[in-house]
């Protein structure tokens, strides 16, 4: 039976049985009914109900919540039919299989722009600790490698994008009162360069900006997009906190999503679905966990298969040189 016929048949019933209750009253009898069904759970848990009796009183108490979920539906002129569709299409955006054709139909934000103002298909960035003058733990990044490599600049084009072995922004402390690892944020960001393939704040330290077109300069490259996703960055690390620090991919709740989507409307990101949102932040901070534990280490993305992966720095790249200089701030 089809969701419709349902609410139908159950429509004509109360109207034969002259049934109809206000809408307050139906929000208490279907509060009630999933407290049946809870009810029926906690009996199970105790060892009050044999497997044959729990399910019973799951299917009654499941059919009566179905039942009073439609009489309510129908109080307010609401067809549970399309409820049910719209709710079908959230659960699609927010856990789609994540196949190859999935990933293919996917929106590259930079294709058709000159190759100097477009991401690297393929970037390894190395994150260095040590110490500063201060005492202070901060971290330097390096452009390791880089698929393909940035063309030679045009002239009037801007500063050159940047080339293997140049320095990804400035060091970076926690800037926060106790050490908590931010200084390795940047993990957050190459999470969504990678699986995104969006990040305002890596497009301008690659020096990839897209000059050529003045509205998408500004508009989706420039100080506003960036500061959105600095904020969005600095959000999700505090809700990182409460939810095992985005280790697992099912941490990253929808409400999480939610605030993701919220920061960055109207950016061009804005219509990425809601599981690559989901992965961008679980890979992110997984990487970012990895790099904390090891105090470094090389994260290499892959935007063609948005994949970020950890790899540890070798020994003989180890202890880290203290640092002679002070760290900009973040």
């Amino acid at each position: 039976m089809n969701l419709q016929e349902y609410q139908r048949r159950t429509e004509q019933a109360h109207d034969h049985a002259g049934a109809r209750s206000p809408v307050p009253v139906q929000g208490c009898q279907l509060a009630a009914a999933a407290g049946t069904v809870a009810a029926a759970i906690a009996r199970e848990q105790h060892g009050l109900l044999t497997e044959t009796g729990y399910r019973d009183a799951l299917s009654d108490g499941l059919a009566d919540l179905l039942h009073r979920a439609v009489a309510l539906a129908s109080a307010v002129g609401l067809d549970l039919g399309e409820i049910a569709a719209s709710g079908l299409a959230t659960l699609d955006d927010f856990d789609a299989a994540c196949t190859p054709g999935t990933r293919t139909a996917l929106p590259v934000f930079d294709a058709g722009y000159p190759e100097a103002e477009r991401f690297p298909r393929r970037l390894a960035v190395t994150f260095q600790e040590a110490t500063d003058p201060r005492g202070r733990r901060v971290v330097t990044a390096t452009v390791t490698s880089m698929q393909p490599p940035a063309d030679a600049p045009r002239a009037g084009a801007g500063p050159r994008p940047l080339q293997t072995g140049d320095r990804l922004g400035d060091p970076l402390s926690d800037n926060a009162h106790r050490p908590d690892g931010y200084r390795f944020h940047d993990a957050i960001h190459l999470g969504f360069l990678t699986v995104l393939g969006w990040s305002p704040n890596l497009r301008a330290l690659l020096h990839r900006k897209r000059k050529s077109v003045p509205i998408v300069d500004e508009c989706e490259d420039g100080a506003r997009a960036i500061f959105a996703e600095e904020g969005l960055a600095a959000v999700l690390a505090r809700l990182a906190e409460t939810r095992i620090g985005f280790r697992r991919y099912h941490a990253v709740t929808r409400d999480v999503v939610d605030v993701a989507r919220t920061v960055t409307t109207g950016l061009e990101v804005c219509q990425a679905p809601g599981w690559l949102w989901r992965q961008a932040i679980w890979q992110g901070f997984q990487a970012m966990d990895q790099l904390i534990t090891h105090r470094g280490g090389v994260l290499v993305a892959d935007l063609d298969a948005r994949t970020l992966t950890f790899q540890p720095v070798s020994a003989s790249q180890q202890p880290w040189p203290d640092m002679q200089s002070s760290p900009a701030a973040a």
